[in-house]
C-alpha cells in the first residue's frame, strides 16, 4: 500500500477527534441533534485548521444511515463509505480556485435541482470559495438564498474579506481558530506515540508545534518532512534544523548573544557560517525575530531564556526591556525591506552589525575615531553610556537629544509619547506632562515604574540644573478621540512625518531634475516609479 502522509492518515473521523475547534463541532452536533440545519454554512480560518475536514465530517453525519447516539457518523454505511471513497453522487466537493467561472457555477446550479439518490440531503462543499469570480458569485446568490429543500451548501475560505457581503449574509458563519501551540504539541505527541516515534528532546516536539503556526496540517507536514530526513523512528533537533533549513540551537545562541553584547566580529562570523551552510535567509530572520519575541515575553523570568538555550548565561544582565523593544522593532522594519533588496544576505549582515553597534551609533561616536566608549549600568539597572551633560539650550527636544547620549533606552521609551503642555523652566516646580496613546500603554507603564521614574528625574535635574525636588513628572493615556481633538502626535509619529516629507521632497527633486525631464522627452515616456534608498 502506498505511503499516506500523516495529515491525511490522521484526518478526524469523529467530531471528538477534531483538534482545537470544539466551539464549531459542538454547535454542528447540536444542529443535527435538534434538526435545525441551515441551508448554507460559511467556514472561515487560516489554512490547515480543519475547515474541509469538518465540512466532510458534518456532511457524513447529516447523510449517515446509522448515525451514532452522539451524532457522529457510523463510517460503515453506504453513504459514509461513498463520501470517503470520493464517488458519492450526493456529496459534491468543488475547488473554487479551479472551478471559478460563471459557467462552472451554472452547471452546479443545474445539478442542485436533481433530488439526492439516497437520503434526505444533497451537500455541496465549495473550498476556497473566495476564488470565484464576481459573476460566478452573482450567479450563486439566488440559489444560496432559496435553495431546494434537499440542498445544503458549505463554503470554506481562508479570506472571508474577499467575499461579497451578500454572500456572507446568506450563510451561517463559523470562524475557525488558530490552534494553540500546547494543543498542537499534545496532538503531535499523541500521533508520535501511535506511530512508534520518539524525540531525543522535548524542545524538538515543542519547536515542530511552534512552526505549525496554528495549523494542524502544516505541523504534520513539517513532521513528515523531518521524518523523511531522519530515516528512523527517533527525531533529533539536528534532524529538524537540517530538514527545514534552519539554524541550529548552538549557532543561534551564539548569534543572539553576540548581537546583545555588541560583538560585531563574532556576529558576522556566525552569520557567514550559517549562510555558507545554505541556511534559508528568510527562515534565519524569522528565527531571530522569534527568539527576540521570546526574550521580551520572558524578561521577568530570565532563567527560562537561559534554560531554553536561547542565550548564553548572564547575557541580559545589562539589557533593559526598552532596549529589547527597540531592537525588535528595528529588526522587524529592516528585515522586511532587506529581504527584497538586490543583495539581501549582505544587507541583513550589515543590519545585524548596526544592531550590535546600537549604543555607539545612538551616542554619535565612531569607533574608528578612537576607543569605543565603555558601557555602564545605572543603579536602577538600565545600561547607560557615561557622558557628561552638555551646556545646551533648555527645552524638551534638546533634553531628548541629551538623553539619547546618556540613556538611549529611556529616550526611545519617551519618544513613543510627547508633551501635552509646553514646559516652563522659569516656573518652579518644573512640571513635565507626558501623554501616550492607548495602544502604547506599555511605554507609560515602563515610565511609571519606580526605578525608571527616579532615573528620569535625575536626568532632568542634571540637564536643567535644578534640584530633583523641584521637578514633577506626570503621565497619562490618550484615547484615539482625545488624540484627534488635541491634534496630538508622538515624537515617533512626528519623526515618521518628517521622514515622509523629506522623501517626498527627494521624489519631487528627482522628477523635476532637468536631466530626468530631458530623458522623458528623448524616450517619450514618464517616470512611473521612484525607489529611494537610505
Amino acid at each position: 500500500m502506498a505511503y499516506q502522509v500523516l495529515a491525511r492518515k490522521w484526518r478526524p473521523k469523529q467530531f471528538e477527534e477534531v483538534v482545537g475547534q470544539s466551539h464549531v463541532t459542538r454547535t454542528l452536533q447540536n444542529a443535527i441533534k435538534q434538526n435545525k440545519l441551515a441551508h448554507a454554512y460559511l467556514f472561515t480560518g487560516t489554512r490547515g485548521v480543519g475547515k474541509t475536514s469538518i465540512a466532510r465530517l458534518f456532511a457524513k453525519a447529516i447523510r449517515c444511515e446509522n448515525r451514532k447516539p452522539d451524532f457522529n457518523p457510523c463510517l460503515e454505511c453506504v453513504s459514509c463509505k461513498d463520501i470517503d471513497a470520493g464517488h458519492s453522487m450526493d456529496y459534491i466537493e468543488i475547488d473554487g480556485a479551479s472551478n471559478n467561472s460563471v459557467d462552472d457555477v451554472r452547471a452546479l446550479i443545474e445539478n442542485v435541482n436533481y433530488l439526492p439518490t439516497r437520503g434526505q440531503y444533497k451537500i455541496y462543499v465549495i473550498d476556497e470559495v473566495h476564488m470565484l469570480s464576481v459573476s460566478a458569485f452573482n450567479a450563486l446568490l439566488k440559489t444560496l438564498e432559496e435553495p431546494p429543500a434537499h440542498a445544503l451548501f458549505i463554503l470554506a475560505t481562508t479570506d472571508p474579506h474577499k467575499l461579497l457581503g451578500t454572500v456572507i449574509s446568506r450563510c451561517q458563519r463559523y470562524d475557525f481558530k488558530n490552534v494553540a501551540v500546547d494543543i498542537l504539541k499534545q496532538h503531535l505527541l499523541k500521533i508520535a506515540q501511535a506511530e512508534g516515534i520518539s524525540f531525543t528532546s522535548t524542545k524538538t516536539s515543542q519547536k515542530i508545534a511552534e512552526l505549525g503556526r496554528g495549523s494542524v496540517r502544516d505541523m504534520l507536514s513539517i513532521f513528515d518532512q523531518v521524518l523523511g530526513l531522519a530515516g528512523s523512528k527517533e527525531i533529533s533537533e539536528d534532524n529538524l534544523t537540517a530538514a527545514l533549513g534552519m539554524a541550529g540551537t548552538n549557532a543561534m545562541r551564539e548569534l543572539l548573544t553576540s548581537i546583545l553584547l555588541g560583538q560585531t566580529s563574532i556576529c558576522s562570523k556566525v552569520f557567514k557560517e550559517l549562510i555558507d551552510e545554505n541556511i534559508d535567509l528568510k527562515k534565519l530572520c524569522d528565527q531571530i525575530l522569534d527568539n527576540f519575541y521570546q526574550m521580551i515575553n520572558s524578561i521577568d523570568q530570565q532563567n527560562l531564556i537561559y534554560d531554553q538555550e536561547i542565550l548564553k548565561p548572564n547575557t541580559l544582565h545589562d539589557i533593559s526591556i526598552a532596549e529589547l523593544f527597540w531592537i525588535y522593532e528595528s529588526l522587524v522594519k529592516d528585515f522586511s525591506w532587506a529581504l527584497t533588496s538586490l543583495s539581501p544576505e549582505k544587507v541583513v549582515q550589515v543590519l545585524l552589525q548596526k544592531i550590535c553597534l546600537r549604543r555607539t551609533i545612538l551616542k554619535g561616536d565612531d569607533p574608528r575615531l578612537g576607543e569605543v566608549p565603555q558601557l555602564g549600568k545605572s543603579e536602577a539597572g538600565e545600561p547607560e553610556i557615561k557622558v557628561a551633560p552638555k551646556k545646551i539650550s533648555k527645552n524638551w527636544d534638546d533634553f531628548l537629544v541629551y538623553l539619547r547620549n546618556v540613556s538611549p533606552a529611556t529616550a526611545a521609551n519617551l519618544e513613543h509619547g510627547n508633551l501635552i503642555e509646553a514646559i516652563r523652566v522659569d516656573v518652579k516646580p518644573l512640571l513635565i506632562k507626558i501623554a501616550f496613546p492607548e495602544n502604547a500603554a506599555v511605554f507609560k507603564d515602563f515610565l511609571d515604574e519606580k526605578e525608571t521614574y527616579a532615573r528620569l528625574k535625575n536626568h532632568l535635574a542634571d540637564f536643567f540644573e535644578m534640584e530633583i525636588d523641584a521637578i514633577e513628572v506626570k503621565s497619562q493615556l490618550l484615547s484615539d478621540e482625545e488624540k484627534k481633538d488635541k491634534n496630538f502626535k508622538t515624537k515617533v509619529e512626528l519623526g515618521d512625518e518628517e521622514r515622509k516629507n523629506r522623501e517626498e521632497q527627494r521624489r519631487l527633486s528627482i522628477i523635476n531634475d532637468p536631466y530626468v525631464k530631458e530623458a522623458e522627452k528623448i524616450f517619450n515616456s514618464k517616470i512611473d516609479k521612484i525607489i529611494l534608498n537610505d
